[in-house]
């Protein structure tokens, strides 16, 4: 259950990969301005643990998790001096959020199929 204080991504996205033929979990953050770090692993970690919640036991292990984060005007680093990397924790693994400029054409496609 959605705790009060829980936040999370504000779109998620499920999809048939097309050439590896997968199913694809994905989480959106938008942010406009600056995109504080630590807010953005925040609610990418609940909104992926969230997703791991309502898919059906059975299809767990099949799916491929990916966060994503568009942003307007950079990253407002926790750490300014450190790597300029956002990764998250997720069923013991350590994975990398996209990232993208908002409002540039094909941003999903290119985020996701590079």
């Amino acid at each position: 259950m959605r705790g009060k204080t829980e936040r999370r991504c504000d779109r998620l996205l499920f999809f048939i990969h097309p050439a590896e033929n997968n199913l694809v979990a994905t989480t959106i953050e938008l942010k406009s301005g600056r995109a504080p770090e630590s807010d953005v692993i925040e609610k990418s970690e609940n909104s992926l643990n969230f997703i791991a919640q309502i898919v059906p036991v059975s299809m767990r292990a099949q799916i491929v998790y990916i966060p994503v984060l568009f942003q307007g005007r950079g990253i407002k680093w926790t750490n300014p001096k450190g790597a300029k990397q956002l990764k998250v924790a997720f069923q013991g693994k350590r994975l990398q959020i996209l990232t993208g400029r908002c409002g540039r054409p094909h941003n999903l496609a290119r985020a996701l199929f590079g």
